[in-house]
């Protein structure tokens, strides 16, 4: 009999838990995303369409358009979550044209074999605001997808022309909500008069 308290797992379930758990982060980005969408969103590289799906639940949400370079996963997103503020189409990030009020961009700038292409797309669809999220640690010596380990200081290098409103890490992600052209001070004023 032990005298410490201890938890008896093996190697299968460790490696189905660390599975689920990561398939779950996935959809928790988005889950956290929606709160920042509004109007028309222009969502690069979207997959097979779940992210879209959640977030046009915003009611804020007016259109969600996937846009993805892999024809096998937008057509699942087509035939899976299509609705009527949701849509898919198959171009890549250089190809897409439109105008959208934000870009939601989740998991993708390390992918990018050139990131300056989401400044181009953000210039190009008079894009307002821009919410990213990338790994905050490095990863391309362990993921050969990832062709980068971006940073914030990257990303407001990259997009000069947008200010930092909000930044955060959210588990292994550091998110960052950009908004088009300087901060504005605020001053708000009571006002009232004496009875």
């Amino acid at each position: 009999m032990s005298l410490i308290e201890r938890i008896n797992i093996n190697k299968n379930t460790v490696d189905k838990l660390e599975s689920e758990i990561l398939f779950q982060r996935h959809i928790e980005r988005y889950a956290l995303a929606r709160k920042y969408l509004y109007g028309q969103v222009c969502d690069v590289a979207c997959g097979v369409g779940y992210g879209a799906y959640l977030c046009a639940k915003n009611p804020d949400v007016t259109k969600i358009s996937g846009f993805d370079a892999d024809k096998d996963a937008v057509v699942h997103a087509q035939e899976h979550f299509t609705t009527n503020r949701t849509q898919f189409e198959c171009k890549a990030v250089e190809s897409i044209e439109g105008k959208f009020d934000i870009l939601m961009s989740l998991e993708t700038i390390e992918h990018l074999k050139d990131p300056r292409e989401l400044v181009s797309l953000a210039k190009r669809c008079q894009v307002n605001e821009i919410l990213l999220s990338f790994p905050n640690k490095k990863t391309t010596h362990y993921n050969k997808w990832h062709l980068w380990d971006i940073t914030s200081h990257d990303i407001k290098a990259l997009f000069k022309e947008y200010y930092v409103l909000d930044e955060f890490d959210f588990y292994d992600s550091k998110f960052m909500h950009l908004v088009k052209g300087r901060p504005q001070a605020k001053i708000l004023v009571k006002s009232w008069s004496a009875s």
